[in-house]
């Protein structure tokens, strides 16, 4: 008969060289027993690369990508249990009434790491799996797959509508039957909206309206193999000249796989300055987005500016039969006036320092001329 090590009573100078020891497997055993053994975890300081979830019919799988390129694996399952792999070793766990996702927060929580980097749609059960999803963490990105069952589109609204408030980008590959279903989405605040559709389905509605384009509130859009009218491209960079569509875009992306691109007929109406392809520059795209191809060939630029200042460029660029058409808003704006609200800051903590360093003890007459002042900075500002 075997007895049990009582590990958590060893002294600490003897508890951590024992931790060190043990292999991955088995500190991430460890660490869903309790939270004093997370506790301990945490200071040997554990990192992993990037940790993904996969939604799959009725199961939820976790991988774990650490530097060494291991990866370590959790599997949940509505039964109420979640079975952990390494290589070829296999554990399982009753979760003992607990929702499963507290499992993937316990593993992130000692492996330092903030929130999923990738959450994958892949496949859609018709049994009730939304129990799988309670206290999902932060997500950096979801992909929603374009091989998913049509049939259950409600349902897959129904996971988004867990999955998306706690999201920052979006990978759309499925093309919804129900419009309404992906105009739902466009209408979202994300930092990036990758609508991507590379199914060719045959008597589908492909096409991304002036509407579509109106609606979407992401910082970062990129559109690829949808049919976009380059007439409503052209309206929606005039709505953008007149302030009426999307405020907070800071990068627009059409890609279309044809041979023909109307340049003329995008930019037809706007008050643009050409640019010299030899001029180089370089614009912030968010890190959700993928870059351009670096064989990627610049056919034409142009800058355009809004009334109140605020400037965009339109970038046209081709490699292959590929046609990218770019739209980058500028950070700042070129003929504000205004000054910075940090300026303002500046002048306020002045004239506090003014006034009790020479007014505050002096006459009510010098304590007006401090009140004047204060009434001039306040107009210049307003």
């Amino acid at each position: 008969m075997t007895t049990g090590l009582p590990l958590l009573r060893l002294p600490y100078l003897v508890l951590m060289p024992v931790l060190e020891q043990m292999e991955i497997k088995e500190r991430i055993a460890l660490s869903i027993l309790s939270k004093r053994t997370r506790m301990f975890l945490k200071l040997l300081k554990m990192e992993c690369q990037r940790i993904n979830l996969r939604f799959k019919y009725g199961t939820i799988e976790m991988e774990v990508f650490f530097d060494n390129s291991k990866q370590f694996q959790l599997e949940m399952y509505m039964g109420g249990y979640v079975e952990l792999r390494y290589g070829n070793a296999v554990f399982l766990c009753n979760t003992l009434g607990l929702p499963p996702m507290d499992y993937v927060i316990w593993i992130m929580d000692v492996m330092h790491c903030k929130s999923i980097k990738k959450f994958t749609i892949e496949k859609i059960s018709p049994c009730d799996i939304l129990p799988l999803l309670v206290n999902l963490p932060k997500v950096d990105e979801v992909v929603v797959s374009y091989d998913l069952s049509v049939v259950l589109e409600e349902r897959l609204l129904k996971v988004l509508s867990i999955v998306l408030p706690v999201s920052s980008a979006v990978t759309i590959s499925y093309h919804f039957q129900n419009r309404n279903y992906l105009r739902d989405i466009l209408k979202w605040n994300f930092n990036a909206l990758d609508v991507r559709i590379f199914e060719k389905w045959p008597h589908r509605d492909m096409t991304f309206s002036l509407n579509d384009l109106w609606i979407t509130n992401a910082k970062a859009l990129v559109l690829e193999d949808l049919i976009l009218d380059e007439k409503d491209l052209n309206r929606f960079f005039k709505m953008w000249m007149k302030k009426m569509c999307n405020h907070q875009l800071e990068y627009l992306e059409v890609i279309k796989h044809s041979d023909i691109v109307n340049k003329d007929l995008i930019l037809k109406g706007l008050d643009t300055t050409p640019v010299s392809l030899e001029t180089k520059r370089n614009f912030p795209v968010s890190e959700n987005v993928k870059q351009e191809l670096s064989s990627e060939r610049i056919t034409a630029e142009f800058d355009i500016t809004r009334s109140d200042g605020r400037t965009a460029t339109i970038r046209f660029a081709e490699v292959h039969r590929r046609k990218s058409i770019y739209f980058y808003v500028w950070p700042g704006s070129t003929n504000d006036t205004s000054l910075p609200e940090s300026l303002f800051m500046c002048m306020l903590s002045f004239l506090y320092v003014f006034y009790f360093s020479f007014i505050y003890d002096f006459d009510g007459c010098k304590f007006l001329i401090f009140c004047i002042l204060c009434f001039l900075v306040f107009l210049f500002f307003s």
